[in-house]
């Protein structure tokens, strides 16, 4: 629901900078469509851009890369089309359909840190294969969030165009569709590369999330396990060169002893200041 509510605000906000623009001189609008003033812009009104804020905020390759603007392949998942509400409706439609279930199988932090993941893999695959087309909306997430929960619960129904299906069969359908699109491209302003992301970025989160969590958990505890152990090593070899001066004085150490008793010295003192 938080992620809905934030991509209908950002919406409006959308809706207020479009309006604005329509007000703005000419030169503002020629700044924002790369043409000189009295020239007609060379690419269609959404390319680069006609109002500041879509600049800024939509995946835009050669300002993300080119221009350093990183925050557009997070920002753009939540910026749609002013031009055609569906996008918008669509996209949160399902986010509220397929996301809720997703959440309850994944749990609220991981479920965010899939949908935000998956929108940057999906934008970073639109800057590789379309570099030059900008693109803006919450699809290649959507699309992730569809696949897992075709994998969580695949046998579920789902009415798609007043017919029922199962969720693995309506995924398989979309990857199809997706990979088609892909491979043979027509004009439009459907980001296909975006949406096979997600479907790819999704099949691999849930298939190996909880393999690769566990291999960082089994590191860390191997690391944890090797610091005790050479801690223990640490304290049994001071215990060794107190007992010899103990035993024989400080004369008997080696050059070597001594440099270690030293820095065995300071190591000690260091933590009981930190403790302090």
């Amino acid at each position: 629901m938080i992620l809905i509510i934030v991509n209908v605000s950002v919406f409006i906000i959308q809706l207020l900078f479009s309006t604005l623009s329509n007000y703005w001189s000419t030169s503002h609008t020629e700044m924002f469509t790369n043409s000189l003033p009295g020239e007609l812009p060379l690419h269609p009104w959404y390319y680069p851009a006609t109002d500041i804020f879509t600049k800024l905020f939509w995946l835009y390759q050669p300002d993300t890369i080119g221009n350093g603007w990183l925050w557009q392949l997070a920002s753009y998942m939540f910026l749609h089309s002013v031009t055609d509400p569906w996008h918008l409706i669509f996209n949160m439609l399902v986010l509220w359909m397929f996301g809720t279930e997703v959440e309850k199988a994944m749990g609220t932090r991981k479920f965010l840190g899939f949908y935000l993941s998956a929108g940057i893999f999906a934008g970073i695959c639109c800057c590789i294969f379309t570099p030059h087309n900008p693109i803006l909306g919450a699809s290649g997430a959507i699309f992730a969030i569809e696949v897992a929960f075709a994998m969580y619960y695949p046998n579920s129904v789902v009415i798609f165009y007043f017919f029922p299906i199962k969720a693995k069969y309506l995924v398989m359908l979309f990857a199809s569709f997706t990979i088609i699109n892909c491979l043979l491209p027509k004009d439009g302003n459907i980001a296909h590369f975006a949406h096979l992301g997600g479907l790819l970025y999704g099949f691999l989160f849930v298939r190996y999330s909880s393999t690769v969590n566990n291999f960082i958990k089994t590191r860390a505890d191997r690391n944890q396990f090797k610091k005790i152990e050479n801690q223990q090593n640490f304290q049994v070899k001071v215990d060794k060169i107190l007992e010899k001066v103990h035993k024989e004085g400080m004369g008997s150490l080696t050059r070597k002893e001594r440099a270690f008793l030293n820095n065995a010295s300071k190591i000690y003192k260091q933590k009981k200041e930190g403790i302090k």
